[in-house]
């Protein structure tokens, strides 16, 4: 059975015993069948992870530091052109004969058992017969997952990722309905390339983060190390942006909306205004970034208005709240919150702004004091 086959071949890539044909073939079997990733990743995490640390959150503040590490040692000559990937350190790891035997036989039962009988999801169940695979998190929930070229994506609460089933073909493409992070394997011959509602994001290898939510009226681009090129998809002959490490590009969906008229000369420098270029601060660490604090299970608010902070706590908690007072609405925040419930995220904002609020089902009004 070719499960079985699957779980031989993860137990030998994870122990390092895998021959190129067959790091060749488990690459290929998870190019066909999507929804074996899962099952990859979790057990391509646990096998790296030393006893002391085994929590999750430990363990994305190690991989994002790496992150980090990268991009505080390149040089304005390297950003300008792709690099080629750093070479990293290994540490090598001894495995017993009957520690690959039982990881081996573990993955196949687990393996098996999810072929034989597939999650809930209608979407997960017709996946094979699918044109395109979906990814969604839900309000409240945030998660990540392994595309088939080993790339990696953190996805944001309420958003959706999309890729064809030949993903690997020459051109990597993926299309981003919200948040998410990106840390993309280079690949020169294969370009990868983010699809969002009013721009498109192509990279060779990097690491950068994307928000694009529907109801949000502009679009969010940060890059943390390498290199990305931005279009406008409304004036694809419009010249591309390219952006450096510590960058963050703002598209305005809403500025965007006059029809070009006869004689109107004076259009395109209107549509380059729809997309400005901020550099992000240098004396902080690039962990302290509030655009990406999110993928540290943090939210990092500074200076944005009450109503501005609730619509990310709406899709970080699953709630929905209402203000029946604008002048609380309007107050700037500055404020950090990483492991509080709801309740403890609103008495640590009645220390700002004082206020009360009535809590029905998920709905949250937010009143005067």
């Amino acid at each position: 059975m070719f499960n079985d086959r699957f779980a031989q071949l993860m137990a030998r890539q994870l122990s390092g015993g895998a021959s190129e044909e067959e790091l060749q073939e488990l690459s290929g079997f998870l190019s066909e069948n999507p929804q074996a990733q899962y099952f990859y990743e979790v057990f391509a995490e646990y096998w790296s992870v030393e006893p002391s640390e085994t929590k999750d959150d430990i363990q994305e503040e190690i991989h994002f530091q790496q992150i980090i590490a990268i991009a505080e040692k390149q040089t304005p000559e390297e950003e300008a052109v792709p690099m080629e990937e750093e070479p990293r350190e290994y540490q090598p790891r001894f495995f017993s004969f009957k520690k690959l035997l039982i990881a081996a036989t573990f993955i196949g039962i687990i393996a098996t058992g999810y072929f034989l009988f597939p999650c809930g999801s209608k979407a997960a169940a017709s996946l094979p017969e699918m044109p395109l695979n979906e990814v969604v998190a839900r309000g409240g929930v945030r998660t990540k997952l392994l595309l088939p070229d080993g790339s990696k994506v953190w996805l944001n609460s309420e958003s959706r990722l999309e890729y064809k089933t030949n993903f690997n073909d020459s051109i990597r493409e993926v299309v981003l309905e919200g948040e998410a992070f990106f840390e993309v394997v280079k690949d020169k011959k294969r370009p990868f390339i983010v699809h969002t509602s009013d721009i498109d994001i192509r990279v060779l290898g990097t690491a950068f983060n994307v928000k694009s939510y529907p109801k949000e009226s502009s679009i969010e681009a940060t890059l943390i190390h390498g290199m990305i090129e931005v279009t406008n998809k409304k004036e694809p002959t419009a010249p591309k942006i390219i952006m450096r490490p510590h960058d963050k590009l703002v598209f305005n969906k809403d500025t965007d909306t006059e029809e070009k008229q006869p004689g109107d000369t004076h259009h395109s420098a209107a549509v380059h205004r729809t997309i400005s270029i901020t550099p992000l601060p240098r004396n902080i660490a690039d962990t302290a970034i509030v655009e990406t604090s999110w993928v540290y299970n943090k939210l990092v608010f500074d200076g944005e208005s009450f109503r501005e902070i609730a619509l990310k706590m709406e899709r970080w908690y699953d709630v929905h709240i209402i203000f029946r007072n604008e002048k609380i609405a309007n107050v700037p925040i500055h404020v950090t919150f990483k492991d509080e419930t709801i309740q403890e995220a609103l008495r640590a904002l009645q220390l700002i702004e004082p206020f009360t609020y009535k809590i029905n089902g998920n709905e949250i009004e937010i009143l005067k004091r």
